[in-house]
């Protein structure tokens, strides 16, 4: 005989009411006192950047809460977005939770699903678990771009993965004036457009205020866990007029001269130990006296707007700390500030207006397109990104950017805040650390327990220790004395002071064999290779390297460029990604993910089917934003076609459109060698003949499709200027994409 589904309820259960004891069992607490918890994380921001690490940009509230808080100064991270947000939220090493590189992907190994495991409790999970309130605003970037899909499987979302409440996007980049889709839970925010003066760093606060107002007025008063994700000081740089304007000027004497300052600065602050060296500058930074004087105030440009991007941040945390102060949690709050990586690279010598073209291995732009982009930079119009001798500043005094193993991709600058324990704010802490470690700390000081047991099964140990004792006494001794690091097959292995790296060059077989060895103990900006002092330290480390890389999932290592690795086929393509689709209006902005496929460097058709009123004006369809796409419309009773592409623009001829039941279709060739042309058909006569459109639309737009509107981020600026997103006031009947065959 079965055993009766009430037969361990601690109750009784008689036949009525009045026979019978009820029983509610007790919800899970968190423990008394336990603090709140905010991490406050940044996007491709250098070690130096916030003024508390000897900058130039003006953060006063970031200051006020190393003031009040510690500084470390030997915290490691992964130097890549996705790995380093992974290990942050599970506390283990990334490529052991499968995110061994950027999520976007399935690479098919399992250091590189882009999938946490369902068995790696995530940070949220185990607090909410332990009776707090869990909220996250802006940046996710940790979901495989399949499973973004509205129809896509969500376990791998912020809501399944220990969020109540997420507001903000799951990609890696977007728009800050035109978040391309931005969420709620596990919805689409239905926006058609923007309000005035929106930017999505103000938005990241305001609503997590927002979160923080309702528990505030909810009777159960838990403590909260708040993740804020910002998506600055990532690409496209972007910022408001007004917060650029503070800066306009700071940085005409270039680059050279404002790491050297900032390098001053830092040792005026006893930030760095004494005889610490400014590293050399890398080959890959052009010296600001080459530089051509024609683009300086082009390049000076650049930074005006990323400081102004970090200005706004620093107002942003202002915003929060006085809401919390008001609120009387600041005290007991636990704040931590720090960013996923150092400064990048990836802009090149001389930066670019258009940063996605070296998604798509395209040239950059000749200097005078660029020069003449100098009044857009910054604003919604451009997807910039600065020259790398910005990137190096921001990673002053190190050597090395993102996605290297070097100093400037891994070490970043980390502050922690919590007036109610620690006592002796304003010092620095320079033990060595790793971002695997803040999970562990912070569930130390809230007197919470990791779980041991999720969804039905183990759950996995953490690699990282806590932290604990040396917040609390500056004289504690290292808690962790090793860590291995990969990224892109970039390599590195830290063992008590001394650090092993190996640098590629992206694009070639790996080398195995080009290790330097640097002290750290007296060369605190790893600038001094002395591997031919200390060959055997060398072997050492590389063979722990080996066995490190192996017991967490490192191999097989892949150096194939970022064009390689976002375009290959990953997992199995589903037959309909090659079959015509029909789309139906209505309905929200149809996903990127969905359209790339059927539009990417091939043939395809786009065929719309509308009727149309004498006087019917507005978008019929759009696909992609202002760094690449493509949009259809009506305007002054003719039609016109607009083709952006990574700063490419060509409009076809207007051509008149009378009233009636109509097709339109966009034929496009796609020719090879990323070349292309298209023509227009109107009730299948040529209207337009065929004109070159290249290059080819491939990866990365970030808007997809959508009917008779040009939602959110536009395609066509100058429209977007005189109509806005110029909703169409006929009739789309419908929208189909007939993709075609992919050049040889």
């Amino acid at each position: 005989m079965s055993t009766p589904p009430t037969a361990q309820f601690p109750g009784k259960i008689g036949r009525t009411r009045e026979e019978s004891t009820p029983h509610w069992p007790q919800p899970q607490a968190a423990p008394a006192g336990a603090p709140n918890i905010v991490i406050l994380y940044m996007d491709d921001m250098g070690w130096s950047d916030p003024g508390c690490y000897g900058s130039e940009i003006e953060t006063p509230n970031l200051d006020r809460l190393a003031a009040r808080g510690l500084r470390f100064t030997n915290y490691t991270t992964h130097p890549i977005c996705s790995p380093a947000r992974a290990a942050l939220l599970t506390g283990m090493n990334a490529h052991s939770v499968g995110t061994g590189w950027l999520a976007n992907n399935n690479a098919g190994f399992p250091g590189y699903t882009g999938e946490i495991p369902l068995d790696a409790a995530t940070l949220a999970e185990t607090l909410r678990e332990r009776g707090y309130s869990t909220l996250m605003t802006g940046k996710w970037h940790n979901t495989p771009t399949p499973d973004s899909l509205p129809g896509s499987r969500k376990d791998q979302w912020p809501t399944q993965r220990g969020f109540e409440s997420f507001y903000g996007f799951m990609e890696g980049e977007t728009s800050f004036f035109f978040p391309s889709r931005l969420m709620l839970n596990n919805a689409l925010v239905d926006i058609d457009a923007y309000p005035a003066g929106y930017y999505s760093t103000d938005d990241w606060t305001r609503q997590a205020i927002g979160f923080l107002r309702d528990l505030h007025s909810s009777p159960a008063r838990k403590p909260f866990f708040l993740y804020m994700a910002q998506n600055a000081m990532h690409a496209p740089l972007q910022a408001k007029e007004a917060d650029i304007a503070k800066y306009r000027g700071r940085y005409d004497a270039g680059w050279d001269e404002t790491r050297a300052a900032r390098y001053r600065r830092q040792v005026d602050m006893r930030l760095l130990p004494a005889g610490t060296r400014l590293a050399a500058s890398d080959a890959m930074t052009l010296p600001w006296a080459r530089t051509d004087p024609a683009d300086r105030a082009l390049y000076a440009r650049h930074m005006e707007v990323y400081a102004a991007m970090l200005d706004c941040v620093d107002q942003n945390v202002g915003r929060l700390t006085t809401y919390l102060e008001a609120i009387g949690e600041l005290d007991n709050t636990i704040i931590v500030f720090s960013s996923d990586n150092g400064g990048t690279h990836a802009g090149g010598p001389t930066g670019s207006l258009s940063n996605n073209r070296r998604f798509n291995g395209l040239p950059y732009l000749p200097p005078e397109i660029e020069r003449a982009g100098i009044s857009r930079l910054g604003s919604g119009a451009l997807y910039p990104l600065y020259p790398t001798g910005w990137g190096e500043v921001s990673n002053t005094p190190f050597p090395n950017f993102k996605t290297y193993t070097g100093a400037g991709g891994r070490r970043v600058s980390f502050i922690v805040s919590w007036p109610e324990r620690i006592k002796d704010g304003g010092t620095l802490r320079t033990q060595f650390a790793h971002v695997t470690d803040v999970m562990p700390t912070l569930l130390d000081l809230a007197g919470v327990a990791p779980l041991t047991q999720i969804r039905g099964a183990p759950a996995r140990p953490m690699h990282g220790v806590s932290q604990k004792p040396m917040l609390l006494d500056p004289g504690a001794p290292d808690a962790r004395t090793e860590q291995y690091y990969e990224c892109w097959s970039n390599r590195g292995f830290y063992r008590e002071g001394w650090f092993a790296r190996s640098l590629q060059k992206r694009g070639e077989p790996v080398d195995f064999d080009n290790w330097t060895l640097h002290d750290l103990r007296a060369d605190f900006s790893e600038s001094v290779d002395v591997r031919g002092a200390h060959p055997d330290k060398l072997e050492e480390l590389v063979e722990a390297f080996d066995r490190a890389a192996w017991a967490n999932t490192v191999y097989p290592l892949d150096n194939r460029s970022m064009l390689q690795k976002l375009t290959e086929p990953g997992r199995p393509r589903h037959a309909a990604a090659d079959a015509p689709r029909r789309f139906e209006p209505g309905g929200q902005t149809v996903h990127r993910a969905i359209i790339a496929a059927l539009v990417s460097d091939r043939n395809f058709r786009v065929v719309a089917r509308i009727a149309q009123g004498v006087a019917d004006e507005g978008v019929l369809w759009s696909i992609g934003d202002v760094q690449s796409g493509m949009v259809l419309s009506i305007e002054g009773g003719a039609l016109n076609f607009c083709y952006v592409a990574f700063g490419a623009e060509v409009r076809f001829a207007a051509t008149a459109i009378g009233a009636g039941e109509h097709e339109i279709v966009l034929d496009y060739a796609a020719l090879g060698a990323r070349k292309g042309r298209g023509r227009l058909l109107l009730n299948g006569m040529e209207r337009v003949t065929w004109t070159e459109l290249s290059p080819t639309l491939q990866v990365p737009f970030h808007e997809g499709l959508d009917i008779g509107i040009d939602r959110r981020g536009p395609v066509d600026w100058a429209l977007y200027q005189r109509r806005g997103v110029f909703r169409y006031a006929g009739t789309v009947r419908e929208v189909l994409i007939e993709p075609g065959k992919r050049p040889e």
